[in-house]
């Protein structure tokens, strides 16, 4: 056998059905040719990184044909000057879902069901996938629709099934650099190519945080809908949730019935968020157009099923104004940076407790320098940090309980009880966590 041949028929030893006497074959020039055999070996390194419990194979076609093009590249390149290319975002991001979704073609468990041709055969779900990448490069917009229940003006990570449906709105674009906005009646997030910028109607508060802060956090998913199916598979490999995937009536289903994750010793957070409860997410596809077409999340307490996300609507490539994509502050009012590093000594090497006693004396005592060294808007001039001031100023501490972890949240829950000035009582659990550098302890939220 040629090193050629050897080659380009090299990835049929990694099928479960590859043919014995090929098998040897191929083998027998590996071990006797130095160069296949370091190639073959990295191919190994490869597939062993990726490879799942349970792996379809692709089909012989479609590999044969994808070793055959990067060999014809290959061989194109040796020829030709190297040329530093620029990629326009449109072939960077079909670039980027075709990485993801070769991952997926050799990993997607496919779940057998005879009266279902689509999910009997592997093959037909990676063409689905393999169409899912052609998709993409046609996306120039899109604008969603969807609510969830929630409170309108809290993080956009909280659900609860006793909260109402709040209406939702995302617009995305797919220029370079991609730009999106995430709303709902008490909160705008916007990224404007650059940053993230966050408005928060309650107290009039203005954030700033660097595109690689998760703000959104789980409708992160839905700004990438071309990677849906590459984020869910990650999501299956990493915690054995199963995976269905189904086809009828010209729409693909893909349904994901996940366990909450976290530590859930002390059950504050159960049910708070999407990945801490026990959640079913039925993903929509129009099958001829492979785009994403709707999405419905339950949480699921025993036998009862909540709806907690639906998209309502998905349109594609329409007109979105520019002006979306911006915020603009009014009149004296300044951006907080969210990517600040505390530094603050006297909140560091204690324990959480000692850090929320030291706060509330802060509070108490109306000793602003002290408290802000834990919770940063109080050095701030925003309406916010006025409204706090004036209001629990002067605060008496009646209680503080032991710390507790929940959830997935990195940090502790300190119960405290306090009175204001105004005699009104309060009982919360305080959210602090000090997994930034300086290992410093700061006030996240429950205030």
């Amino acid at each position: 056998m040629e090193c050629e041949n050897c080659k380009l028929e090299m990835v049929n030893l990694f099928d479960s059905n590859v043919n014995p006497a090929n098998y040897a074959t191929i083998m027998l020039h590996i071990q006797q040719c130095p160069s296949c055999q370091s190639d073959f070996e990295k191919a190994k390194a490869v597939a062993t990184m990726l490879k799942p419990q349970n792996q379809p194979s692709a089909p012989i076609l479609l590999k044969q044909n994808i070793m055959n093009q990067l060999k014809m590249e290959e061989e194109k390149m040796k020829t030709q000057e190297v040329k530093k290319v620029n990629l326009n975002s449109r072939f960077a991001k079909i670039i980027g879902v075709a990485a993801a979704v070769v991952l997926i073609m050799v990993a997607i468990p496919i779940v057998d069901n005879t009266t279902n041709v689509f999910n009997h055969s592997a093959r037909a779900a990676n063409s689905f996938i393999e169409g899912s990448i052609r998709a993409t490069q046609y996306i120039k917009s899109m604008v969603i629709n969807l609510k969830v229940r929630t409170d309108a003006y809290d993080n956009f990570s909280l659900v609860g099934t006793k909260y109402e449906l709040v209406n939702h709105k995302i617009f995305k674009t797919f220029a370079s650099p991609a730009k999106w906005r995430v709303e709902k009646p008490g909160r705008t997030v916007v990224f404007d190519g650059t940053n993230q910028l966050i408005h928060i109607a309650k107290v009039n508060s203005y954030l700033k945080a660097p595109a690689g802060y998760n703000v959104t956090e789980y409708f992160q998913i839905l700004l990438e809908p071309e990677k849906v199916l590459a984020k869910e598979q990650n999501i299956i490999k990493s915690d054995g949730s199963k995976f269905i995937m189904d086809e009828k009536n010209g729409q693909v289903y893909l349904t994901i019935t996940s366990n909450a994750k976290g530590n859930f010793i002390n059950d504050y957070t159960k049910n708070s968020s999407i990945d801490e409860s026990d959640n079913r997410r039925e993903y929509i596809f129009d099958k001829e157009t492979k785009l994403l077409k709707g999405l419905r999340i339950f949480i699921l307490e025993g036998k009862k099923e909540t709806l907690i996300v639906e998209i309502e609507s998905i349109d594609y490539n329409v007109d979105i104004s520019e002006n979306l994509f911006s915020l603009n502050l009014p009149n004296g009012a300044a951006w907080q940076e969210l990517n600040q590093v505390a530094t603050s000594e006297i909140f560091r090497n204690i324990s959480s407790k000692r850090a929320a006693e030291l706060f509330f004396e802060g509070l108490s005592k109306s000793n602003w320098q002290l408290a802000s060294q834990t919770f940063q808007l109080l050095n701030s001039n925003t309406d916010g940090a006025k409204r706090i001031k004036e209001n629990y100023g002067g605060l008496t501490l009646v209680r503080l309980g032991e710390p507790f972890k929940s959830g997935q949240y990195p940090g502790e829950y300190i119960p405290y009880e306090v009175k204001l000035k105004s005699g009104k009582t309060i009982k919360h659990n305080l959210a602090m966590r000090n997994d930034n550098p300086n290992k410093v302890w700061v006030v996240d939220g429950g205030f």
